[in-house]
């Protein structure tokens, strides 16, 4: 009861403040630079915004791709994954900073105790980012189920309506807004880890943009080299370890899980108890109590 009594305080502090206002609409705005539609004729790819004011509805209505629901699962794969660890950072990131630089950190390690209020940052900075995301995808989803058509009104056979949304569109759409939140909570863990050692909030928010950004780059080259020499299996191989990896977990299906998915869940896992972990052990360390 005292660890949820010291949990509900952080939440309050991080969910109700400008920080995490702020990360739900910049998801929402960066929702909208996913891609549309491509245009074979001139290799051109519309995102969800150039689309809206680039095609009248008549164009608009005689392509399914403009789906409502077919661009809501494309909401995460715009520029939101390139910005998406400084956007997580924002909710707790602006609490954690001010409690620390006005020094009431060593008041409340010492009231609370060091265990409960490690655990209780991480619980809380975990869920406003994986929040933040969710939200900001689920008023892109209500901007977008209005400007555009719903899949129905395209008279798609049933293989086709299968292909697009294989439980439904309801069960399509809470499948995508768990997959925001577990992209933006697991999205959390480097600038989480790297405020247990550093105060400056620029840090915090742009070395873990700036190294995600390599891991993502790494990967993708690696990638792209297998593929011109014929490695076509390499895709498997690595792509549990891409950093938007964990927004594939609400798809797995459990009892016909893959070999690629089962390394994804334990690099995941793995990754997770280690930052934590690293949190934890360098908070306890500090002779001064985190401040």
């Amino acid at each position: 009861m005292k660890f949820l009594h010291t949990l509900k305080q952080d939440l309050n502090k991080t969910l109700i403040n400008g920080g995490f206002a702020a990360a739900a609409l910049m998801t929402c705005i960066l929702c909208f630079t996913a891609s549309a539609y491509r245009d074979n004729s001139n290799d051109k790819s519309y995102s969800v915004f150039e689309a809206f004011f680039s095609f009248d509805r008549k164009f608009i209505e005689g392509h399914d791709e403009f789906a409502s629901i077919r661009l809501f699962g494309a909401g995460l794969s715009g520029y939101i994954s390139m910005f998406i660890p400084i956007i997580v950072a924002f909710p707790f990131m602006v609490s954690f900073c001010a409690e620390r630089n006005n020094g009431l950190m060593r008041f409340t390690i010492t009231r609370s105790g060091r265990i409960r209020y490690y655990l209780s940052k991480f619980t809380a900075s975990f869920l406003s980012g994986g929040l933040a995301v969710m939200i900001g995808l689920a008023l892109y989803g209500i901007i977008i189920s209005i400007a555009f058509p719903s899949i129905d009104s395209y008279g798609l056979s049933p293989d086709q309506l299968q292909w697009a949304a294989p439980d439904g569109v309801p069960a399509a759409v809470l499948k995508n807004l768990l997959a925001a939140f577990i992209y933006g909570a697991f999205s959390t863990l480097p600038a989480f880890f790297l405020s247990s050692f550093c105060k400056n909030p620029y840090i915090i928010t742009c070395l873990p943009f700036m190294l995600i950004y390599i891991w993502n780059t790494t990967i993708n080259k690696l990638m792209s080299k297998a593929f011109e020499s014929g490695d076509y299996e390499i895709y498997d191989k690595l792509s549990p370890f891409m950093p938007d990896s964990p927004r594939q977990i609400p798809y797995i299906t459990f009892s016909e899980i893959s070999s690629a998915q089962t390394k994804m869940l334990i690099f995941n896992g793995a990754y997770l108890l280690v930052l934590l972990a690293g949190f934890i052990v360098i908070m306890d360390l500090r002779t001064d109590k985190g401040n």
